[in-house]
């Protein structure tokens, strides 16, 4: 379910949250008054709950998606930082290969111009699927690179002067680096113990405020609903950025569309 919530344009994500959080308001204030009919108060009569109750179960809410809001965003500056590296190494190889034989030259940058349309065509599309890293189509991106660096590698075995393979070497290696950060960024964001934390959290704080102002039903329908706006925003924020290469506003892959277009 996350992961449809994620592909959705801002204003439906934002639409589809504020409409699950006011069902589940309102379940909640009907439970509240059945349960608080049956046991034995009057509809009208104010009951005995304090309401710094409210304000305590405000201030964790907050804290927890103060705490989760700073780790996303986090990572989603290390996954732009990994993508940017990645592509930074691949133009570095480029560069350098021009030192390289012609033959080897050739497939070297053959090779890497491969690698990056697979990176465009195919990498990316499956982390915005949210694909496990393990996902077996990361394994064609992951190929050819590897068969790039054992290409360059073995040019020391044929006694040539490593003067002009190691800077190779050593730029594939950056790549192959930054590869695997990407990849681990794009699985990073909360998990399921923090979903629940929240849930639980925003939940009982509106059961709470439905408690504390059943005497007065208009009053709890808009303390309540003033706290849903204020809850869909939160997690409207942190749905958005949760995958760094999910949604409207994910990392994209300009800079590697730059070197193919070169």
């Amino acid at each position: 379910m996350f992961v449809l919530l994620h592909q959705l344009s801002l204003p439906v994500m934002f639409a589809t949250v504020l409409a699950i959080c006011l069902v589940i308001t309102w379940i909640v204030i009907g439970i509240v008054r059945f349960a608080i009919a049956k046991g034995g108060y009057a509809a009208d009569e104010a009951l005995p709950i304090r309401e710094s109750i409210v304000g305590a179960c405000t201030t964790i809410f907050a804290l927890m998606v103060a705490f989760s809001a700073a780790g996303l965003w986090a990572d989603s500056l290390a996954a732009r930082s990994a993508a940017q590296q990645e592509a930074d190494a691949v133009e570095n190889v480029l560069v350098l290969a021009s030192g390289l034989p012609a033959d080897l030259q050739t497939s070297v940058r053959d090779s890497l111009k491969a690698y990056v349309a697979q990176v465009v065509s195919s990498d990316w599309p499956a982390m915005a699927d949210g694909e496990s890293i393990e996902s077996p189509v990361f394994d064609r991106s992951g190929d050819i690179l590897i068969k790039t660096i054992g290409l360059v590698s073995r040019q020391n075995e044929t006694g040539a002067s490593p003067a002009a393979y190691t800077p190779v070497v050593n730029q594939l290696l950056a790549v192959r680096h930054a590869r695997l950060l990407r990849l681990s960024a794009s699985n990073t964001g909360m998990s399921w113990a923090q979903w629940i934390a929240i849930w639980i959290i925003s939940t009982m704080t509106v059961t709470a405020i439905a408690i504390c102002n059943n005497h007065v039903f208009r009053m709890q329908i808009l303390a309540t609903h003033i706290f849903v706006v204020v809850v869909t925003a939160a997690y409207f924020v942190i749905l958005a950025h949760d995958r760094p290469f999910m949604g409207q506003i994910a990392v994209q892959p300009a800079a590697f569309l730059s070197i193919s277009a070169n």
